[in-house]
């Protein structure tokens, strides 16, 4: 989740496409996997950040804060399907950090901010006894008070050693072992310290470095007592025993509004109100219930039969929009927000390794056919994006693709790029300048995913003008995205209005979600410079000239800004969409029947 304070840039465009509600009848939805398997295959991946208040943008209003709010009554149980359960519980790690971990773990996991429907990134007023300070600016310091009622479910106060925790697993220096999803920010801290017993935070970045997103940091904490029972936090190894600690162990602990019943992998997880939940709104829900509804056709049966009561989706179908569009006694919400697709390439295949082969591969590829026959099949107003940092409506957002000729789907441009590199096409086969055969390539997505799998297919279709053979390969398997285990991959990133911090560990060499190994060391420097400076006007320029580079190289290719979909069961209120990565879930303590 991305932020970053006083930003006035969030002029994106996201708009409510469509809401309706119909009739007295009851009906349920579905929570798809927007994430699967580490960051995106098998699903999509959460962004690493969440932060700070930002200016609203035009035509955002906070009224999609209040969407659906009415009065609750105590009791009841709510239901919302989902693709998978968590298949690991680590929020803070490159492979925990996906759509089914954070769909439970926000609700027990406390965060300095909150991104909230309208955009904005709200600090949390539950966790805060006050928003939170920039009170030096060399060397940039910080300071966090946290109220005197927050405390873990056992009665352990929230409090600095929850804060440091947080830093040293995830700066890379204090435990390299540590795989953390981000290290924007952390490895800048030169020290993290605690006055009043704890409940007052001052974070201290090393002299003369500046983090413009200093907000973002310090999502997702975790208990640093809890963590301290599986290995000393003052020593590397201690850290990583503890970091791993996490991975598979359900937790019994939270800070949250609710805490884990039970689970039963691959069908469903149950959450109760926490008992010592300290924050303004107790949950009236008697339960939250994530149950696994993977299968479309099951889907609609499910909602039919009022098995769930809600669904949300950023990979919304034809069929599934058609389907719940007129369906009596449910709410529902097409929305436009910060959810964007690409294709990406994995440069340690060596095949790909080659800048040239990537740049005619992505010539090749046909962008407006693709989005015609997905996301335009439900959405024809659908635009393709030009940007890797910068969403549509954005005042940063520049155009750097269209002057690539990437995404075209001009083959006679990619023959050329591929003669000018020393290829040649023989027997239907694209030949290395050597003169050997290039290797097929692995389309890799979630299986059961409609979209993706059209999209390999017209993947699959478009290079073959230029002697490559695609062969789609649908994998379930956790850590496919961390592993590299593809050639070619759709997926999406859901993020928030920040873009500095997160393009560090997407774009630059050795970055936590940079899954295709790109490096350059032009972006590197460009992307360095702009996480080291609070001027976010400088930041952005940097980071745009960093993306025509990053461009050039044609390592990933901007597909659309996606709509997604919500339907809830008209009985319940205060459940929205929210399209940011504070997902649907970010108040549920709010959610409940109708009074």
């Amino acid at each position: 989740m991305f932020s970053a304070g006083g930003c006035t840039y969030l002029a994106v465009n996201t708009h409510t496409i469509a809401t309706v509600t119909r009739g007295d009848d009851l009906a349920v939805g579905y929570a798809s996997a927007m994430l699967g398997a580490v960051h995106g295959l098998v699903g999509d991946e959460l962004g690493a950040y969440s932060g700070a208040e930002h200016q609203p943008s035009e035509g955002i209003t906070v009224e999609l804060n209040d969407s659906n709010r009415t009065a609750v009554k105590p009791g009841g149980t709510y239901v919302h399907a989902v693709g998978n359960t968590p298949p690991n519980w680590n929020l803070l790690s490159a492979v925990g950090n996906v759509v089914e971990t954070g769909m439970v773990l926000q609700l027990i996991t406390p965060s300095p901010y909150v991104a909230f429907p309208d955009l904005q990134n709200h600090w949390n007023e539950d966790l805060l006894a006050s928003e939170p300070e920039l009170v030096a600016t060399d060397p940039q310091t910080i300071v966090y008070r946290l109220r005197p009622e927050a405390c873990w479910n056992d009665g352990t106060p929230v409090g600095v050693e929850d804060f440091r925790y947080t830093w040293r697993v995830s700066s890379g220096h204090h435990s390299p072992a540590c795989l953390p999803s981000t290290h924007a920010g952390y490895e800048l801290i030169e020290s993290v310290e605690g006055d009043h017993d704890g409940r007052t935070v001052v974070v201290t970045l090393a002299p003369g470095k500046a983090f413009p997103d200093w907000d973002a940091m310090f999502s997702y904490l975790y208990p640093a007592h809890i963590a301290a029972r599986a290995g000393d936090l003052g020593t590397a190894d201690g850290l990583a025993a503890a970091f791993a600690s996490f991975d598979q162990v359900v937790p019994t602990w939270s800070a949250g509004p609710y805490q884990v019943e039970h689970i039963e992998p691959g069908v469903e997880v149950v959450l109760v109100a926490n008992p010592n939940w300290y924050g303004r709104v107790v949950p009236s829900l008697d339960r939250v219930v994530f149950r696994v509804v993977s299968d479309p056709v099951a889907l609609v049966d499910a909602v039919r039969h009022r098995v769930v009561h809600g669904m949300s989706t950023p990979h919304p179908t034809k069929a599934l929009v058609d389907a719940f569009r007129d369906m009596p006694g449910v709410r529902y919400e097409l929305s436009q927000g910060l959810i964007w697709e690409h294709l990406d390439l994995n440069t340690r295949n060596p095949f790909l390794a080659d800048a040239g082969l990537r740049r005619a591969i992505l010539t090749a590829v046909d962008r407006d056919e693709i989005l015609a026959e997905t996301v335009g099949t439900f959405h024809p107003d659908v635009k393709p994006s030009n940007s890797h940092n910068f969403y549509l409506g954005q005042p940063a957002y520049r155009d750097v693709i269209t002057g690539t000729g990437q995404g075209s789907g001009d083959i006679a441009a990619a023959e050329r790029l591929l003669h000018a590199a020393g290829y040649t096409i023989r027997d239907g086969r694209l030949r290395t300048p050597d003169g050997s055969a290039v290797a097929v390539l692995r389309f890799r997505h979630a299986p059961g995913d409609v979209m993706r799998r059209r999209t390999g297919e017209l993947v699959r279709d478009q290079l073959r003008h230029i002697g490559l053979e695609v062969r789609i390969e649908p994998t379930d398997r956790p850590g496919t995205m961390v592993a590299g285990d593809y050639d070619i991959v759709a997926f999406n990133w859901i993020g928030s209005p920040l873009r500095v911090g997160p393009a560090r560990d997407m774009w630059t060499t050795g970055g936590g979600m940079n899954f295709g190994h790109f490096s350059h060391a032009e972006v590197d420097r460009l992307i360095g410079e702009a996480n080291e400076t609070l001027d976010l006007v400088k930041a952005h320029e940097l980071l745009n000239r960093a993306d025509e580079v990053l461009s050039h190289e044609a390592y990933s290719l901007p597909l659309c800004q996606k709509p997604s979909l919500l339907v809830v069961d008209d009985r319940f209120a205060n459940v929205r969409a929210n399209p940011t990565n504070g997902l649907v879930i970010y108040n549920a303590q709010e959610w409940g029947l109708r009074a």
